[in-house]
């Protein structure tokens, strides 16, 4: 948890564009966050560096893929199952949301969240992890210390000379203060900041045009106008939940796929011009392939798709040479069952 002093710590770090370096007493260095011009220069150094490493003979990423498979670093599986972790991650998310009042269950989901987030990181960073010998990672490497280099400064705002330190040592600085998205995110819904988004929209909120802004400037902006739209949102969660990014991020979800939803469902009702068919107990439209499928799925309500499932199981149960009559169908058992004790209560009522 953030204390207020943190927030604003960081947020003015981010308002000033740079990071403060404390070498020792006498000496205090301020690495400045690049601008589009230094970005620029630093492209034709990355692409410089990538030419001396081809050229040296240093591995291309494409002839770093058999390594890996021969060492048992990754195989396609790995990125399978990096996809297939990423579906459960949301899953657990939309779980969150959903029991975001149920506080034990919420702090059971939290932990398995976490460790489907860990799998999915391992299983994801495999393919990469050799990429620090290749000519991407090389050139990589060369851009992110240029740009330490050209944008640290002294006190006094004049370029430092490196003589008492090393530029991979403030690389490494740099990147150990790497503000996290989540703190960006406490930082977006949070005051003092809120106020300056509020009353700066659209002006130079940081005293330059919107064109020269850092990036991680332009990604608290990015942040601050999300926080906008679930403030506004007509099913605005509250602020407890807002506050909390597992549950907001379900909630996101969740709104996702009630627009998907309904915009398929209306995409449907254009299909069905005839009001007898759109007005029938059900109704079977074709599917283009196993997507269009799931979409056309989601539309039913849970006691539709369990229908759907039980008539699935029955006729798997008949085999190939098996005759089903829709009198069969358990859920069709089930509604003139329910007929039956209709017509007799309302008999016993006759009488």
């Amino acid at each position: 948890m953030m204390s207020s002093i943190e927030i604003e710590k960081t947020l003015y770090r981010i308002i000033q564009g740079r990071l403060r370096y404390k070498v020792h007493d006498g000496l205090v260095l301020y690495i400045h966050e690049p601008t589009p011009e230094l970005l620029f220069e630093s492209y034709e150094v990355y692409d410089d560096a990538y030419e001396r490493a081809y050229t040296s003979g240093v591995f291309v990423k494409q002839e770093i893929l058999p390594l890996l498979l021969e060492n048992d670093y990754w195989t396609p599986l790995d990125d399978k199952e990096a996809e297939n972790l990423q579906k459960e991650i949301e899953e657990k998310k939309l779980e969150c949301f959903k029991n975001f009042i149920h506080k034990k269950q919420l702090a059971v989901l939290k932990r398995q969240l976490d460790i489907l987030e860990k799998k999915w990181y391992k299983a994801s960073s495999k393919k990469n992890s050799l990429e620090n010998i290749t000519c991407t990672g090389a050139a990589a490497y060369t851009r992110s210390v240029f740009i330490i280099e050209k944008s640290t400064k002294t006190e006094d705002g004049s370029p430092y000379d490196w003589k008492e330190v090393p530029v991979s040592t403030a690389a490494s600085f740099y990147k150990n203060n790497t503000i996290p998205e989540k703190t960006l995110r406490k930082i977006a819904r949070s005051e003092p900041w809120r106020g300056m988004w509020n009353g700066g929209k659209g002006t130079e909120l940081f005293g330059i045009p919107f064109s020269q802004i850092t990036a991680i400037q332009s990604r608290l902006c990015s942040y601050s106008r999300m926080y906008d739209g679930v403030f506004e949102h007509p099913e605005s969660p509250n602020e407890k939940l807002i506050d909390d990014d597992v549950c907001l991020d379900g909630w996101f979800i969740y709104q996702k796929r009630k627009r998907e939803k309904e915009k398929k469902q209306s995409e449907i009702d254009g299909m069905i011009s005839n009001d007898k068919i759109r007005n029938a107990d059900e109704i079977y439209i074709m599917a283009k392939d196993k997507d269009d499928a799931a979409q056309i799925q989601s539309i039913n309500d849970p006691t539709a798709r369990n229908v759907a499932r039980e008539r699935e199981r029955k006729i798997d149960q008949l085999g190939e040479e098996g005759k089903l009559r829709e009198s069969d169908l358990p859920d069709q058992k089930r509604r003139i069952q329910q007929e039956r004790n209709k017509m007799f209560v309302e008999s016993r009522k006759g009488r």
